[in-house]
């Protein structure tokens, strides 16, 4: 447990150091989105593709990027039930949040940190299934409460949601690695170099991340909508999770890990979807700053709780 709790604390210094910058305006939330982009696009693709082409993919391991997308359809499901009759906007905003996790700033440097290669292997084939979540289903639904979309037919809309599948750095690193890993491809050496440069840039780059954008100053109203949204995806996200955890056959890091991506923070990516949707930016922003903090004391409550790490 140890080392469990150094790398805890190590993310915590991390982030830390990057809210820190920004309080001294050292570092801005603009030079943050330039370093976001360089996360997104470069390195976080280059820890997926070392990961994925090293791996040998089995039945076991392709469910991890299955239950991901089985999850999130039956939570937006329950979360339609529960808002159906909530205004457009409201329910828009609230569906798109309950159904995608942002693996790439918290369980990525984290899971490497402690597990290394072994975990890694696990959280990127659950981030497979949680990309077509994020880009795909999560897009489609802003798009279509959306107030803005009335007007739009629906084969419009899956245009815009495959588009953005398309445009997305961590997925194409995912089509490109797993076709490899297939065939048997041995990439040369000096490309593997390349990318574990990159690779290796990754976690301190994300973790820092975090900092700069965390923000403690949340707006006051509308915290009913925030209250539901939190309690459907913590509450049904951890059942599931120790649920699967104790009934699943398969390792014990395995299903720990799955719990850990099941309660994982709100994706980045509602932040842009709700700008282009025309939501509520600040209840959008809120809902990702509390998920962090709160998925971030779950996690680490979670793991010497279970005693998998």
């Amino acid at each position: 447990m140890t080392g469990v709790n150094y790398n805890f604390l190590l993310a915590i210094v991390v982030i830390a150091i990057g809210f820190i910058l920004k309080s001294g305006n050292v570092i801005s939330e603009k030079n943050g989105k330039v370093i976001a982009k360089l996360v997104f696009n470069i390195t976080l693709p280059c820890v997926i593709f070392r990961t994925i082409v090293s791996i040998t993919i089995t039945p076991q391991l392709f469910l991890l990027a299955v239950i991901p997308v089985i999850y999130a359809s039956v939570l937006f499901l329950i979360a339609y039930i529960f808002l159906r009759k909530k205004e457009l906007s409201i329910k828009g905003l609230s569906l798109m949040s309950v159904m995608g996790f942002n693996v790439v700033h918290l369980a990525f440097p984290l899971i490497e940190g402690i597990w290394g290669q072994e975990g890694l292997k696990y959280i990127a084939m659950f981030d497979v299934g949680n990309g077509f979540v994020i880009f795909l289903m999560s897009y489609l639904v802003g798009s279509i409460f959306s107030p803005k979309n009335n007007h739009l037919e629906k084969k419009q809309l899956l245009k815009e949601g495959f588009k953005k599948i398309g445009t997305s750095g961590p997925l194409i690193a995912y089509f490109i690695a797993l076709p490899l890993n297939l065939v048997g491809l041995i990439i040369p050496q000096f490309f593997s170099d390349i990318i574990n440069k990159f690779a290796d840039a990754n976690s301190a780059l994300t973790l820092l991340l975090l900092g700069i954008f965390l923000n403690f100053k949340f707006e006051s109203h509308q915290w009913k909508q925030i209250g539901r949204v939190l309690l459907i995806r913590y509450s049904f996200g951890l059942f599931i999770g120790l649920l699967l955890f104790f009934l699943l056959p398969f390792e014990l890091l395995y299903r720990g890990i799955l719990v850990i991506g099941l309660i994982l923070p709100i994706g980045l990516a509602v932040i842009p979807f709700t700008v282009e949707f025309l939501f509520d930016e600040k209840v959008a922003g809120t809902l990702v700053n509390i998920s962090i903090i709160i998925s971030f004391a779950m996690m680490w409550i979670l793991i010497l709780v279970l005693d998998f790490g």
